[in-house]
């Protein structure tokens, strides 16, 4: 059977390309396509590498762990350990996924006449076309079968918020576990748009103006606003306005928190414009 380098290196490009696709859906990350591009390049090659590979089995098992871990690095920014440690364990599983449905699907099919395994890396004699048809088919299903448990995951989770005379839909978001460090109290995150509140503190928190904080206090008291530590979904950590309502309400029920005042959107298509704290049922 010959091996043809070039295609080893694009069917293992492509497939790294999804992996890593599919892994920024499930672990809810951001992909920055070039990122993404570089890193399955770099998973591509080492795939050519290890497929003519002669080595003892535990010196490949050490670089078949740390290599994807390498390539994570490239396709996703360091954040913290926890995470990082998340998105590899979900990387892997992704893999197997992907690798058992391939293998399953060339087995019962017997698509292509010849399939080489070597070091753990296969190349199977396939069409271009049918290659293609798989590869985006499993990660179709893969985002239709998320995109569906993360509806139903959201509607049960969206709660109504008041906030004021504002009224907006809130998702329960366990990650959001910020509290002010005076009060003690938890903070709810709200865009922007979404809130009544007087044009000087809007200029403000769509500028970031930290300066402005003591004559809006004074034109505003009863908003008691003050600046909180926050990092937002890019790791940035910033300072966001937050102030105490007169009337905070989740479904109905009156609660003691802060709100938090965000610039950037919370729901790419705006089914909910604030996210509330993880404890919410305790506020």
């Amino acid at each position: 059977m010959v091996i043809y380098v070039d295609i080893l290196f694009f069917t293992n490009f492509l497939m790294d390309a999804l992996l890593l696709a599919t892994t920024a859906l499930i672990s809810n990350r951001r992909l920055v396509p070039w990122r993404m591009l570089t890193a399955a390049a770099a998973g591509a090659l080492f795939g050519c590498l290890v497929f003519f590979m002669k080595t003892a089995w535990p010196v490949l098992l050490l670089l078949k762990l740390a290599v994807p871990a390498a390539v994570l690095l490239l396709a996703f920014p360091f954040e913290r350990l926890s995470s990082y440690g998340r998105t590899v364990l979900i990387f892997l599983c992704v893999n197997l996924l992907f690798g058992g449905g391939m293998y399953a699907f060339y087995a019962f099919t017997n698509a292509g006449s010849h399939m080489r395994a070597a070091n753990g890396v296969y190349y199977m004699d396939i069409p271009l076309w049918l290659l293609l048809v798989l590869s985006f088919g499993f990660y179709g299903l893969a985002r239709g079968f998320f995109f569906l448990v993360n509806r139903r995951k959201e509607k049960s989770f969206l709660h109504t918020l008041n906030v004021d005379d504002a009224s907006l839909l809130a998702l329960l978001d366990t990650g959001n576990s910020l509290y002010d460090p005076i009060t003690l109290l938890p903070v709810i995150l709200c865009q922007w748009d979404a809130l009544n509140l007087p044009e000087e503190v809007l200029r403000a928190v769509l500028h970031q103006d930290a300066a402005a904080l003591p004559e809006l206090n004074k034109a505003y008291p009863h908003l008691r606003l003050r600046l909180l530590p926050y990092t937002d979904a890019t790791g940035a950590r910033i300072l966001i306005y937050a102030f105490k309502p007169k009337i905070l309400k989740v479904d109905g029920a009156e609660r003691s928190a802060l709100v938090g005042v965000v610039v950037q959107a919370l729901s790419p298509d705006d089914r909910f414009q604030a996210l509330l704290h993880r404890d919410w049922s305790n506020l």
